[in-house]
């Protein structure tokens, strides 16, 4: 078994449609285990697409010292985003399937009446099967909401197109790092 630094990646996913949010994420890689954030941007994509806010590039590798930020500035409202960034909003585990025990999550915070981060957390784990996956989520109320006024009707379709494009990064960065 090696034992491997932690690796950090973050990127940036501009709106998949008008008047949605863009969409921001961080992985941690750590030997069998994915630790992803997936947060919410502004709706305008005024930075460029591939870009992350403050500046950063697309796809970005830095060193651990990163995830002390990033746990440091959890809860905090951005500078002129108007964007509240959480690290345990909605927050679950999956552990991969063995045999014919299917995928085994749990949720481990959740502040709204809402549970999206345990069945994503569960799909990305059986996607990524030699990994143990912790997701949190960090999204605003409009793409949370099962009813209310401010409900968007996009909401379900953002998701989807959110969680697949998570997907695909994280593949992405898995294949990177077994090619190093």
């Amino acid at each position: 078994m090696s034992h491997s630094a932690p690796t950090t990646h973050t990127t940036h996913l501009p709106s998949p449609f008008p008047s949605a949010p863009s969409f921001n994420f961080h992985l941690t890689l750590l030997t069998s285990t994915l630790f992803i954030w997936a947060g919410s941007g502004p709706a305008s994509d005024s930075e460029g697409p591939g870009s992350l806010p403050g500046g950063g590039i697309g796809l970005e590798e830095s060193g651990a010292g990163e995830v002390e930020g990033e746990a440091q500035g959890a809860g905090k409202r951005l500078e002129g985003e108007g964007v509240e960034r959480r690290l345990a909003g909605d927050w679950a585990v999956a552990m991969p399937a063995r045999g014919n025990i299917p995928v085994t999550a749990t949720r481990l915070f959740r502040s709204g009446s809402t549970d999206i981060a345990l069945p994503m957390s569960q799909r990305l784990a059986k996607k990524f099967p030699a990994h143990q996956v912790h997701l949190s989520l960090s999204l605003p109320p409009s793409l949370t909401q099962q009813s209310g006024s401010s409900i968007d009707p996009y909401a379900s379709k953002i998701l989807l197109v959110m969680e697949k494009k998570l997907g695909v990064w994280v593949g992405e960065v898995l294949a990177g790092e077994k090619g190093q």
